[in-house]
């Protein structure tokens, strides 16, 4: 779509998200070509592929991390393609990238705090401890022990519950349940559907694609940096099941 037609769109009734033919590259090295997807309000897109599929690429994309070489990337109906990474989480877009996501050196609560002074007004920042704590009591338990000496599993609550706390319009999950046990990626699973409850919107990415799918609405699936097939969830079995002996 043109970004003459986006302009006619009014932003509470167009996607969410939309990624309108986009190419991205890291130096010489093409990641996307011409990737083009939407992402509608209140629901959960599963991007699913092999490894170097481009997936995480899209996420850096989405999130301003990774400026397009090509192609638009819009959000309520406006174009965000040029806006630093500051500026897009502004807009309400948060990226969880794989790994721990926390200020290892920092305290719980401090870590806690850092993202609730940036995000809220000073009078509320005590409120939202107050709920953060009430949704993870382990972390109350632990407010003043320093993040990198808690589990994995820890550390990832700790990073989501900066983003249920103050949740914003679009989470970006870049494979959260990399490295940690079954039993820990059932519980991070379950906060992202009570994200996804809550009218947050979702980018699942994930290696085990039946988890990713399982949650989603839509799917898209990424071939060598390009959309193989993008479609509801109920269409997808036979494009998945093709695509799995390459994601196992």
């Amino acid at each position: 779509m043109s970004a003459a037609a986006h302009d006619s769109i009014p932003s509470a009734t167009g996607p969410l998200l939309e990624l309108d033919n986009v190419n991205a590259a890291y130096g010489p090295y093409r990641a996307l070509f011409g990737v083009s997807f939407e992402v509608h309000r209140g629901k959960a897109t599963a991007v699913v592929g092999p490894n170097g599929a481009g997936k995480t690429t899209i996420a850096r994309v989405c999130s301003g991390l990774v400026k397009p070489t090509g192609g638009k990337v819009f959000f309520e109906g406006a174009d965000i393609s040029a806006k630093p990474a500051f500026q897009i989480a502004r807009l309400g877009i948060s990226h969880a990238p794989e790994g721990r996501s926390v200020f290892t050196t920092l305290t719980v609560e401090e870590n806690l705090k850092l993202e609730f002074q940036r995000a809220l007004p000073p009078s509320e920042v005590d409120a939202a401890l107050g709920r953060a704590y009430e949704l993870f009591p382990r972390l109350g338990a632990r407010r003043t022990q320093e993040a990198g000496t808690m589990s994995g599993g820890e550390q990832r609550m700790l990073s989501l519950a900066r983003v249920l706390v103050n949740p914003p319009k679009l989470l970006i999950a870049d494979e959260l349940g990399l490295g940690l046990a079954p039993i820990v990626v059932d519980e991070v699973f379950g906060w992202l559907r009570t994200i996804r409850e809550a009218g947050t919107s979702l980018i699942v990415i994930e290696e085990e694609v039946h988890r990713a799918i399982e949650l989603a609405d839509d799917v898209v699936v990424m071939l060598k940096g390009r959309v193989d097939w993008a479609g509801p969830k109920d269409d997808a079995d036979d494009v998945v099941s093709r695509i799995m002996p390459a994601t196992v």
